[in-house]
């Protein structure tokens, strides 16, 4: 379907939309509409109002991990209102926690037995997206120095708080998370999701390291030199982002070869006790980051 532009005074330009299309949506003159921009295209749709989002949950029988992905989920996919049955006290405290420390403008406006409202209060808008990337990123940083720490000397690092850490990282990534997953018109959000998700599990590896090894492990010096050398991809590859550099992505595709094929193959044939689980995990994390490297590309384009 085509249409001609027709210039008005003081030099704008207008289009007539299908008489069709505007009646099947119910709207006349002076009603407003969304156009959004997308690859060079513009996409009109009727202005929808924006409502409150609801569903409803039931925790019954549901053990911690599955609790905090199904609430984390509903916060992911949009929701701004939330139901939820809970058949005991521990269970409400656990919704409490999560929604404290990994929903970022949510909370409980309402409680009954065995039954509670959790609601979007003051969540931050959407154009606050690269602002929390950047946080996500320095949480990130700080987990890995955590763990640089804690094999570098008998101390327990710099006394980081890891599952504070961790809950900032999660809290972050859900709401970027949130955020593109709104974008339903947008082929770079997928692209986006894709990014983050790589980026997220693969500093998932270096928490569950920390977890594994106890306080006052000593790293050897081939595996130290691993973790340093997975810490310099994460760098490069905030950089890329942040900066918008496609340069460099050669140079961090080759990194992740290197040390997963090179370095991380050959420490895991030989290893044994702690140093192995080290490496396990070292390896999951530098897997995960050079997979990124593709949506990453994708997104610079």
């Amino acid at each position: 379907m085509q249409r001609k532009l027709i210039r008005q005074g003081l030099g704008g330009i207008t289009v007539h939309l299908p008489k069709k299309w505007v009646e099947a949506h119910g709207l006349d003159k002076g009603d407003e509409v969304d156009i959004e921009e997308s690859e060079g295209k513009l996409i009109i749709a009727p202005k929808i109002p924006k409502l409150k989002r609801e569903t409803s949950i039931k925790l019954v029988g549901m053990e911690e991990s599955l609790i905090r992905i199904l609430i984390g989920n509903t916060y992911r996919l949009g929701y701004d209102r939330i139901l939820v049955d809970f058949e005991n006290e521990d269970q409400y405290a656990l919704l409490h926690e999560i929604i404290q420390n990994r929903m970022i403008g949510f909370e409980i406006v309402k409680k009954e037995q065995g039954h509670c409202v959790v609601e979007n209060v003051t969540e931050p808008a959407a154009d606050q997206f690269e602002n929390i990337m950047q946080k996500l990123f320095l949480n990130i940083d700080a987990l890995f120095e955590e763990a640089i720490l804690r094999g570098a000397t008998e101390k327990d690092g710099k006394g980081e708080d890891v599952e504070e850490l961790e809950d900032r990282i999660i809290r972050y990534d859900h709401f970027c998370r949130r955020i593109l997953l709104k974008q339903r018109f947008d082929p770079r959000a997928s692209l986006h999701l894709a990014f983050l998700m790589m980026v997220v599990h693969g500093q998932r590896e270096i928490y569950y390291l920390l977890k594994a090894v106890k306080k006052g492990t000593k790293y050897s010096s081939d595996t130290r030199k691993l973790l340093e050398g997975a810490l310099a991809l994460n760098k490069q590859i905030q950089e890329s982002y942040l900066k918008k550099n496609p340069q460099i992505l050669a140079e961090i595709n080759k990194k992740g070869r290197d040390l997963i094929y090179k370095q991380g193959y050959s420490l895991l044939e030989k290893k044994q006790g702690v140093d192995s689980i080290l490496v396990y995990h070292l390896l999951a994390c530098i897997r995960d980051f050079y997979q990124a490297v593709s949506p990453l590309a994708g997104l610079l384009l």
